[in-house]
């Protein structure tokens, strides 16, 4: 199975949020085997006094600009893991200040990565020039970062699978997501072999990553790779982590969102009843959510008999016709299905009148 590498954490630091709820979040993410938290060191210098009582200096790998100002800086605070930042449009004039980068990490760092940004659109070959100085300064991982998300699964299949037959080290992928393609293309890059994937929970970050979540999940349920670490607090563990991070997850966002497996269509309703797995591929449990029947404008007789028995009530045929009347009235005045008060409300209702 390959390694997540995440970049939660990173935002979390951008965002800077308190180092108490920072190292929680570390916590819940080694849940899940994301036990490397890739973080730029600009946005880690305001923690500085702290961060080494906090027990996250071994787990970050310092993401550092090729500057003597960033170096410096990295091998102050204690880092051990350290990778650089380049861009291959810098051209190979350039690559001199790239060789002093890596000379200079090699002095303090235990472990050195090369992050290349802008290679998507070049052809694979052209990454070639980077190989021999992997092996020259023993860069542990080359991270191939499609920053600007130029890439779609097939061609990033294409192009990992083609620069992994040349690798002389280990290839990392991480995508930025302004496509809404990351979570894609980082399950494309692990299909070509690629064994390691940048991530972060709900694809939070400037740009976006590939959603921890799916990325998780879609490797357990599609590849049948059962061996991972347990889902079943995901839901509330992601919600927890992006709480942190200011952000409210969307009811409906895949997986983690507390509708996602709601049904309101009396066909879709009737489906699940008898058999979930024709509209859920996994089922609700398996993430720590449950399923959840809604009752709308949308919703059938169907529907409100199985939301009826769910409260040890049944509903006769007669009476389900005419209380659907009176729920489509009301769902469709208040644009929005009805709530289960509100449901009942309109039963007790309508057996007085009776």
């Amino acid at each position: 199975m390959a390694e997540l590498i995440d970049y939660t954490v990173d935002e979390a630091f951008r965002r800077s949020v308190d180092l108490e709820e920072i190292s929680a979040m570390a916590s819940l993410l080694q849940r899940y085997g994301l036990n490397v938290f890739d973080v730029y060191v600009r946005y880690i210098d305001a923690y500085r006094s702290a961060i080494a009582s906090a027990e996250l200096t071994d787990r970050i790998r310092c993401r550092v600009r090729p500057t003597a100002d960033d170096l410096s800086l990295a091998r102050s605070m204690g880092f051990s893991k350290v990778a650089i930042l380049w861009s291959n449009t810098s051209g190979p004039m350039a690559l001199s200040k790239l060789e002093a980068a890596l000379e200079a990490a090699r002095a303090f760092a235990e472990e050195i990565y090369l992050y290349i940004e802008d290679i998507s659109l070049t052809q694979p070959a052209s990454f070639d020039v980077y190989w021999p100085l992997a092996e020259r300064y023993g860069v542990k991982r080359v991270i191939y970062c499609d920053s600007k998300s130029r890439l779609d699964p097939l061609i990033a299949h294409s192009n990992l699978t083609e620069l992994l037959k040349s690798a002389t080290c280990p290839l990392e992928f991480c995508g930025a997501n302004l496509l809404g393609l990351a979570t894609a293309n980082g399950l494309a890059a692990w299909k070509a072999g690629v064994k390691y994937i940048g991530v972060s929970v709900a694809g939070a970050g400037s740009k976006g990553k590939a959603a921890m979540e799916e990325v998780l999940m879609a490797v357990k349920v599609l590849w049948k790779q059962t061996h991972g670490p347990s889902a079943h607090t995901l839901a509330d563990d992601c919600e927890a982590i992006l709480s942190a991070l200011n952000i409210k997850v969307p009811v409906h966002k895949a997986l983690i969102g507390r509708n996602v497996f709601a049904h309101e269509s009396g066909i879709h309703v009737d489906g699940v009843a008898k058999n979930p797995e024709l509209y859920e591929v996994i089922r609700p449990e398996e993430v720590g959510l449950a399923r959840k029947l809604l009752i709308g404008k949308h919703s059938g007789t169907s529907s409100l008999k199985h939301k009826f028995r769910e409260w040890d009530l049944e509903l006769a045929s007669d009476e389900a016709v005419l209380l659907l009347e009176q729920v489509r009235e009301l769902a469709e005045r208040r644009k929005r299905p009805i709530q289960d008060n509100e449901l009942m409300e309109l039963y007790k209702r309508q057996n007085e009148l009776e």
